[in-house]
Order: structure tokens, then C-alpha cells, then sequence
């Protein structure tokens, strides 16, 4: 990243935590450890298409980071709170972040047809992986949806993938935590 993104990062991080305050945006311990969780963020990049939609991006997490650091992706927040939504409008304008649409509706909601025709659902700290592929299911059944779920290795173990669902595959990174190892895993159809 160059220093402009750099300072663009920093100021989400300051905008994030002085919203937390007041709209509890992300828990205490993401707060305290805010820049590893926007490293973590960063870390999936690579692996995600130029069309991205961050399913519940409460706080902006992946979302604003991913928007900072690659330009050229399209990023699409969605969040049904409304006070969550309010902060990412306000940060990604803040930042001018022209890549970013903040979508205020649960994914259910959302036509893929409104959406581009290929796209990543990427999601962290949503909930359990069979009840995100529900919420993701319209969309999962287009075959160029990709289904992308940032855990730790030892969540995804104990969970169970629906019927007619596999997993693509499965990206580890580097971990701060020794205890865990960070993932993104790939879910798609079985077709």
C-alpha cells in the first residue's frame, strides 16, 4: 500500500473507534485489537474477485480496508442495522472511497439481479457456516457466486456444511494467536 492508503487506513481505524463509543459498532475486543483485525482483513484480498459483497459489514470489516487497499475492486457493504450502516456511509465518504456501495437490507432481501454477475460473498464474525450459506442461498445458486468465509480453523472444524454445498477450498494465514489459525474458505454449490 502506498502512504496515502496508509493514512486512509489509519483514519478508518480512528473513525471506528470513536463511533464505537457511541453505536457499538465491533465488540471491546475487537476495539483494543483493531489493527489486527484490518490485517486480517487485508490478508484475504488476493483471494477475492474485482466484485465483492461484505454480508454484514457492521463495523467495515473486511469491507473498508479491502475498498482502501484495492481500488480497482468493487466492494458492496451490506448491513441491515441502521446506526451501522449510517457509520460506513459516513467513512466511506469520509475516505472517498468511490468503489463502495452501502447497502442497508439483509442479503436476503437482495435481488442477485441488482448485483454484477459474478461476485464473492465474503463474511467475518456473521455466524455459524450453515447459517450464512442459508442467508446466501439465492445467491449461491448462480454459479458465478462464491461464497468466501473468513474463520479460524478450529470454528470451521466443528461445523457442518449443508447437503448440496461443498467446500472449494481453503486458504490458511498467518496468526498472531497461537492457538489459532486464521482461514478463508471457499463454498460453492455442488453442481
Amino acid at each position: 500500500m502506498d502512504n496515502d492508503q496508509q493514512k486512509a487506513i489509519i483514519e478508518f481505524q480512528s473513525q471506528l473507534i470513536s463511533w464505537n463509543k457511541t453505536h457499538n459498532l465491533i465488540s471491546k475486543n475487537q476495539a483494543k485489537n483493531i489493527k489486527e483485525h484490518v490485517d486480517d482483513s487485508l490478508l484475504v484480498g488476493p483471494h477475492l474477485s474485482n466484485d465483492i459483497v461484505d454480508l454484514g459489514s457492521g463495523g467495515g470489516l473486511p469491507g473498508i480496508p479491502l475498498a482502501i487497499a484495492y481500488p480497482e475492486k468493487n466492494i458492496y457493504l451490506v448491513e441491515s442495522n441502521t446506526k451501522k450502516s449510517s457509520f460506513l456511509l459516513n467513512a466511506t465518504s469520509r475516505l472517498n472511497l468511490e468503489n463502495t456501495t452501502v447497502i442497508n437490507k439483509r442479503l436476503e432481501d437482495i435481488d442477485p439481479a441488482k448485483l454484477p454477475k459474478s461476485y464473492d460473498i465474503v463474511c467475518r464474525a456473521v455466524g455459524s457456516s450453515s447459517s450464512i450459506i442459508e442467508i446466501s442461498k439465492k445467491h449461491l445458486e448462480h454459479s458465478d457466486v462464491k461464497l468466501k468465509l473468513m474463520k479460524t480453523l478450529e470454528q470451521f472444524n466443528e461445523e457442518i456444511i449443508p447437503a448440496n454445498y461443498k467446500v472449494k477450498e481453503i486458504h490458511k494465514f498467518p496468526s498472531k494467536a497461537k492457538d489459532k489459525t486464521h482461514i478463508l474458505v471457499t463454498i460453492e454449490v455442488e453442481r
